[in-house]
């Protein structure tokens, strides 16, 4: 079978059409008509004849669609078919007709590979181009050097390669040419073996610790165990201390211990720290790893930790940390010394401003200092921003929306008929929704700053809620909240809201977060559609309706909103119409929120809690969530407060069974 054969499916897999669409990218967004146009027919007819090897028809068809915006991608598979044999000026023709473009990206890359395949190595560096090459280019880039007589050049190159995480099949060669070399150093073979574990990539870090010789034999192969076994390390840390680089292995197993037992980690630490045994930068890795596990595992009590093991607040994330949990113990007078001491960055941030702003409001009986704390909640009221929200309630002041919308020269139709704007309309009608967005995002990358707020516009006026958005943050257009937070899918958002009697304006929080309006959006954890929506929480709330859904019902919006909204009121009501709790549990789980609540001794104002959640990414979810709710209220003409009355503190007590036990964890 020639290579052609070979490679063409996978170049027309990414063409085939998922399904059918409307005929134009508004009606397609919005889930509307069933129809194609003769052309977009003839398109897809076409390609299915290629994928068939039916050439002959399909070269008479593409003389029927010469101008139709998708051609190239036709053009694309004939030069694919003979690819191997393709010359220069084949390929320069092709780039230079479509220049900048996701075809002719396409084509080089294949080219490329083409031309190391055919052991042409010359024409390779003739052609390659270093600023936007992938990692399996710059390894042939390593081989075609070497094969066209620069050896040393060669070398040079793959040890730059050599520390890279992943490193493709393409680098085997030049990476097995380097080992063998005089320019091998038993240093670098060392530190990717450490590389590999710290990735989790064992298969890998066993071949290398197989390859180190001394004087890193010994201690790669203490990494390898301490991998395994990190609890071994009470026994081997004389050992290592006395092998060059010890002190990584200590510090890389310190950290592997301290999520097991943090507690014999830190006495390990402390010893190895004690005799010298650590660098600066291994011991401070080390201590911020176990702090993190402190704090998991001991809450309020890990503060103690903090104080005796980083008591000048060295350690940025560990200090922000003691703050935390002296907010939880509500020790205010220390709060605002140990925020002066965060870095200058940190401490300027609006995160921490608010909260020095809290601790100077706390010391009732000294009046400059109540002021201050005014004069602090005034400047951050101005800002659109969860800790804007915050100060503006404290001073029962408006909300600072500063909404301003993008005023562009450009007419719409003007972006509209650039050929690559004009490809992306094509992939969306014809509901091909990856094609379309590399489309995009291409044109993007080469268009100037008002270009891209206009394509912004024109992006909302088709009804592609999420390129919108990423176009218009893209191009700076910050402050314009039509396209930021648009009013994507209203009737089916509204509709459910008020089926399932929730606010209209934090499901649209929820779904701007989850997905940004993504339709199609896929989490690596595996959660689906507009919400986000984990597999099995979906089945859950199906068999509660008396529905079955499968996986590709959960990427249809109709169906993401109507199963989100009823998960996300059966959570409102587990958790006593907090929607502070609900949300926090939509993100890290109920289970784990009703088991913070059970720990939870007293109850702490809402603020706190939030900031205090031990899971950064719920901790920030919420904020985000809570802030977008806001501006939604406001887009939807029913201004809401930040915190309802009954969401100002938290407690034990809001704690409540729902109508569901489902115990299925977000991740």
């Amino acid at each position: 079978m020639t290579h052609w054969l070979r490679t063409l499916p996978l170049l027309l897999a990414t063409l085939l059409p998922i399904a059918c669409g409307a005929a134009h990218p508004r009606a397609v967004a919005d889930q509307g008509g069933q129809h194609l146009s003769g052309q977009q027919q003839l398109f897809q007819k076409t390609r299915d004849q290629m994928s068939r090897g039916q050439w002959t028809l399909a070269k008479q068809n593409m003389a029927l669609l010469r101008h139709y915006p998708l051609y190239p991608y036709l053009e694309l598979a004939l030069l694919s078919e003979r690819i191997d044999s393709l010359s220069r000026a084949d390929v320069d023709d092709f780039l230079g007709r479509y220049p900048d473009s996701v075809p002719s990206d396409r084509l080089r890359a294949q080219w490329l590979a083409a031309l190391t395949r055919n052991g042409r190595w010359g024409d390779f560096l003739e052609e390659y181009r270093a600023v936007d090459a992938s990692r399996t280019q710059q390894c042939w880039h390593a081989e075609a050097l070497f094969q066209t007589g620069k050896p040393e050049q060669s070398l040079a190159e793959t040890e730059q390669l050599w520390l890279t995480a992943d490193a493709p099949d393409a680098c085997d060669a030049p990476f097995k040419r380097w080992l063998a070399s005089e320019r091998r150093n038993e240093a670098l073979i060392f530190r990717r073996a450490l590389l590999a574990l710290e990735r989790k990539q064992e298969t890998l870090a066993r071949a290398l610790v197989v390859e180190t010789r001394e004087p890193y034999k010994l201690q790669a192969e203490y990494a390898l165990l301490l991998y395994r076994d990190p609890v071994a390390l009470g026994n081997l840390l004389p050992q290592l201390a006395q092998r060059p680089e010890g002190g990584k292995v200590i510090s890389q197993a310190l950290r592997n211990l301290s999520r097991r037992a943090p507690d014999m980690a830190s006495e390990l630490w402390r010893q190895a720290v004690a005799a010298g045994q650590l660098s600066e930068e291994d011991s401070a890795a080390a201590r911020t790893e176990i702090g993190r596990q402190m704090i998991i595992a001991r809450g309020q009590d890990a503060l103690p930790w903090l104080l005796q093991n980083d008591g000048n607040g060295s350690d940025g994330f560990l200090l922000e940390w003691r703050i935390r949990l002296a907010l939880r113990g509500g020790d205010w007078p220390q709060l605002a010394d140990w925020i002066g001491r965060l870095p200058q960055e940190l401490a300027q941030s609006q995160r921490w401003t608010y909260w020095r702003a809290r601790a100077l409001a706390q010391q009732v009986d000294d009046a400059a200092k109540v002021q201050q704390a005014a004069d602090i909640f005034a400047g951050l009221a101005r800002e659109r921003s969860y800790y804007g929200f915050l100060a503006a309630d404290r001073l029962k002041a408006d909300y600072a929306l500063n909404d301003r919308p993008v005023q562009t020269s450009l007419s719409t139709s003007v972006i509209e008929m650039r050929p690559d704007v004009r490809r992306a309309r094509e992939f969306l009608a014809l509901n091909e929704k990856a094609n379309a967005r590399r489309e995009w995002q291409r044109a993007l990358g080469t268009m100037t700053t008002e270009e891209q707020q206009t394509a912004a516009q024109l992006a909302q006026r088709w009804g592609w809620h999420d390129e919108a958005i990423r176009s218009a943050m893209k191009s700076g257009a910050m402050d314009d909240l039509g396209l930021r937070f648009p009013l994507a899918y209203r009737e089916p958002m509204t509709g459910a809201a008020r089926t399932t009697a929730l606010p209209p304006h934090w499901l649209y929080a929820i779904a701007r977060q989850e997905s940004a309006f993504v339709p199609d959006a896929r989490s690596s954890a595996g959660a689906l559609g507009l919400l986000q929506l984990m597999p099995g929480t979906a089945q859950h709330v199906a068999k509660g309706l008396g529905i079955k859904v499968n996986s590709q019902q959960l990427v249809q919006p109709a169906s993401s909103i109507r199963l989100g909204s009823v998960y996300l009121s059966d959570l409102l009501r587990r958790f006593d119409g907090n929607r502070v709790l609900a949300t926090a549990a939509y993100n890290a789980g109920p289970r784990r929120i009703s088991d913070l609540l059970k720990n939870q001794p007293g109850q702490v104002s809402t603020d706190v809690w939030v900031e205090t959640l031990p899971y950064r990414e719920t901790r920030d979810y919420v904020q985000n969530v809570l802030t977008f709710s806001v501006i939604y209220a406001q887009r939807l003409g029913k201004p809401g407060a930040l915190l309802a009355a009954n969401e100002t503190a938290i407690g034990q007590d809001v704690l409540q069974l729902g109508s569901s036990e489902a115990e299925t964890a977000r991740q």
